[in-house]
């Protein structure tokens, strides 16, 4: 590493320090202040990664991990910040603190330890990056080099050159983005993307716009009505319509850039909802229930973006036109009109909101209805009477038919309104003024305005009517937005105070041990009720595991053991009762740092194989990329649990893509893998939960050597 970035860099024990202060400096939000035992590092160099993400959660933030290729590193780093970035150094492991890049894109700007901003060549920064895989081929590059007696700057660039060649393939993680996490307050994500200050400037761009217009007009109208058409009031009206070129397109990029920044948002929002979704929500809902809230949260984010932006710079362009009414031949009575037939139009808008959300449940009832009978389509077919296969989605298509209908023809009527019925009326409250002989420049300003008004009007009901439409969908995309902010809560250990804001517990630090005298696992009069449901699944239920024990869980079908291992694992909340882990609550250890110390293999249809290589599968919840030490511990891990023959199979070992567009794995080799997910996360405690159902005896029996020999504290649950 350079002297340069040497002089800049944070030791890795300050790195959550790091990120407070670069989130102070890029003036990110901070609703929490940094943990005392921020400098507890773990000693395990592949835990790294979690802790970073447990202090971003801290502090309110998250860390977003930048993975990319050695060839991709400098695109990548230049939309990075602000980041942390790992560098290799003589000195052990650093990070830098990357606050921006210069307006030209060739110098980075870093946060010094004393917080003081420094500027470095970009390139310096992307070399430091990209030798963190260059250990090998560099010192091979350049004895080449040497050999070759290329000099300075030549040589520089052919060991670019060679590295880039032999690693064009070589994936690293080049920084990782520090952003507020998608279920902060909208508050915070507005004010970090400086929406005030970009809508103050749309605004200001409409209304200039619209002076122009006006002006342009004045000055065309004035000269037509007076007949005096001379050279220079039409090259004073051409000098005004060039100056709106510019003027528009600079409205234009400033709408279409906010508007892409707020999708992105809302949509970070809407998959982070769609994550964090109740298990019991979930179930309940249903595929074709699923598609359907996929469809809405589509609609609603265009229907939501195109009418706030139609509807903002319509609404000033209708202040414009009502101010210049007022000057003009109609004077009040303009003002008058304007206002009833404003007032006109709200009233039909509000009466096509209810059409539109008629229209709506019908399509989604349909929506259901098709999926959920494409799923079940063989069950369909062999047990309903041929007759009947029709008859629903025949009664389903008419009723969405005829709320379409209703739909359709009353928006094209209230459109068609909004279009040219208020031109007509608005020039005849300007006759009376006129044949009070009112001076051409007026009767020119009222006429403009007029024009102006009902162009205004057409588009503020049309951005009212897609707002309206968005309101409606909000309802069936609500669940999942509200989702993302529980998420966030729960993540952080969020607490509401007596003030109520939220104040949020700091995550324990790494290796903190249960005493030996106390309990590692102790649940304590749980009671669980699933949602509707009359009586509880699970009453009074105590439990204590110490650390080392083996617990053997069985029960009956339905007894609730799935639903109690989902409480210990924190998948389901508890209900009622209290469930310590090494004496403290799930607030306390926070949601990711719960699930850090249970891990569990769920019962075979709550546990899926992702399409990917096997190795991802394996380490799923592990730092990624994996490291060769992370890759042999899953190869030896596979040979204990008899998955040794399926790797020599395969072409690409551990690398083998599975899944769907994959190697299919038999339903006892997924148990297998699901196992070996659960041992791979290197937990306090392994939860089994009928994991051993798809096996044979032998294999049975290995598998169950291996779980005994490799889980610190295991829970079975099994049938009798």
């Amino acid at each position: 590493m350079s002297n340069e970035l040497e002089a800049v860099a944070w030791p890795f024990e300050r790195a959550a320090e790091a990120l407070e202060a670069l989130a102070r400096a890029a003036r990110l939000p901070l609703p929490n202040p940094l943990p005392v035992h921020s400098r507890a590092v773990p000693a395990d160099p592949s835990r790294a990664g979690a802790w970073l993400d447990t202090m971003a959660h801290s502090l309110g933030l998250e860390l977003e991990l930048l993975y990319t290729r050695h060839g991709e590193v400098e695109p990548a780093l230049s939309r990075a910040a602000p980041a942390l970035v790992d560098v290799p150094s003589a000195q052990g492991r650093v990070v830098l603190a990357l606050l921006r890049l210069s307006s030209s894109g060739e110098r980075a700007q870093l946060l010094a330890p004393d917080e003081t901003v420094h500027e470095v060549p970009f390139s310096t920064l992307t070399a430091a990056v990209q030798a963190l895989v260059e250990e090998r081929q560099g010192p091979v590059a350049d004895r080449v080099l040497e050999r070759a007696g290329l000099p300075e700057p030549r040589r520089a660039l052919a060991r670019r050159a060679l590295l880039g060649a032999q690693l064009t393939n070589k994936h690293l993680v080049a920084a990782r983005t520090l952003r507020l996490p998608p279920g902060a307050r909208l508050a915070h994500h507005l004010r970090a993307l400086r929406a005030g200050r970009r809508l103050l400037l749309l605004l200001l761009l409409a209304v200039v716009v619209q002076v122009c217009l006006l002006a342009g007009w004045w000055l065309i109208g004035r000269g037509a009505f007076d007949g005096q058409l001379d050279t220079g009031w039409l090259w004073a009206w051409a000098l005004m319509g060039l100056t709106m070129v510019p003027l528009q397109a600079a409205l234009a990029w400033c709408q279409g850039t906010l508007a892409m920044d707020l999708s992105a948002l809302l949509r970070r929002r809407l998959l982070a909802g769609a994550l964090a979704l109740p298990l019991d929500e979930a179930r309940r809902g249903g595929m074709g229930e699923f598609v359907g809230r996929t469809f809405e949260s589509a609609g609603m984010e265009q229907m939501a973006l195109v009418g706030s932006f139609t509807s903002l710079l319509a609404a000033i362009d209708l202040m414009l036109a009502a101010s210049v009414m007022v000057t003009g031949p109609a004077g009040g009575w303009g003002l008058l009109v304007l206002g009833g037939f404003c007032g006109l139009m709200a009233v039909l808008i509000v009466r096509q909101s209810s059409r539109f959300r008629a229209w709506t449940e019908a399509r989604v009832v349909m929506t259901h209805a098709l999926i959920e009978r494409m799923l079940g389509h063989r069950t369909r077919l062999a047990q309903e009477r041929p007759e009947r296969w029709h008859e629903e989605e025949d009664q389903e298509l008419a009723h969405y038919a005829e709320a379409s209908e209703a739909w359709d023809a009353s928006t094209a009527r209230v459109v068609a309104l909004s279009k040219r019925g208020l031109l007509p009326v608005a020039i005849l409250a300007t006759l009376p003024g006129v044949l009070a002989g009112a001076s051409t420049a007026r009767i020119a300003v009222g006429v403009g305005a007029a024009l102006l008004a009902t162009r205004a009007l057409a588009a503020l009901t049309t951005g009212a009517l897609a707002l309206s439409g968005a309101r409606v969908l909000f309802r069936g995309v609500r669940p999942i937005l509200d989702a993302a902010k529980r998420s966030l809560a729960s993540g952080e250990g969020a607490r509401e105070n007596e003030k109520g804001r939220v104040a949020r517990t700091s995550p324990l630090p790494p290796g903190a041990e249960t005493p030996r005298n106390q309990a590692l696992l102790e649940v304590r009069d749980l009671v669980f009720k699933h949602a509707g449901a009359p009586r509880a699944v699970i009453e009074r239920a105590s439990l204590v595991v110490r650390a080392g024990e083996r617990v053997l869980l069985e029960g009956p079908s339905g007894s609730g053991k799935s639903t109690f291992a989902s409480i210990l694992t924190g998948l389901r909340g508890q209900g009622s009762g209290l469930l310590l882990l090494g004496g403290l609550d799930m607030a306390t250890w926070t949601s990711p740092g719960w699930g850090a110390q249970i891990a569990s293999a769920p019962q075979f249809h709550e546990n899926h194989v992702v399409s990917g290589t096997l190795a991802m599968n394996l380490l799923l919840g592990r730092s990624w990329p994996p490291t060769q030490e992370d890759l042999q511990t899953a190869q030896a891990l596979c040979e204990e649990l008899g998955l040794g023959e399926l790797l020599a199979r395969m072409p690409s070992g551990l690398m083998q893509l599975v899944g769907e567009c994959g190697w299919q794995l038999s339903h006892g080799e997924q148990s297998r893998v699901f196992v070996a997910r659960a041992l791979l996360q290197r937990a306090r405690v392994v939860v089994l939960d009928e994991a051993f159902g798809a096996l044979d005896p032998v294999t049975m029996r290995k598998v169950m050597a291996c779980v005994e020999a490799r889980a610190s504290t295991l829970i079975v649950i099994a049938h009798p």
